[in-house]
């Protein structure tokens, strides 16, 4: 909302088919099919909010991860446009 990208509207939506497999994988290792989990997280140190048993921490670092990096490409193939189209007008 801040930026007014036009690929903002694509890139909620590439997140939130992300989270299906991210579920699926953060739950294994957070004991939502077994007893015992693989990950341990001590609620201490994080804000002990949890989505079943992953804390809402890893959706948001897994939100702005894919966020800055959509961002940095897409801002590197605007340049590389902009720069394209000012070396085509310069040869006309």
């Amino acid at each position: 909302l801040v930026f007014k990208s036009r690929y903002l509207g694509r890139f909620y939506v590439m997140y939130f088919a992300t989270l299906i497999p991210f579920f699926i994988v953060n739950g294994a290792l957070t004991g939502l099919f077994t007893t015992e989990p693989v990950v341990w997280y001590d609620d201490t140190r994080n804000l002990g909010i949890r989505m079943g048993t992953i804390p809402v921490e890893d959706a948001v670092y897994g939100l702005f991860m894919l966020l800055m990096n959509t961002t940095i490409y897409e801002w590197l193939r605007g340049r590389d446009r902009r720069k394209n189209q000012a070396s085509d007008i310069a040869g006309q």
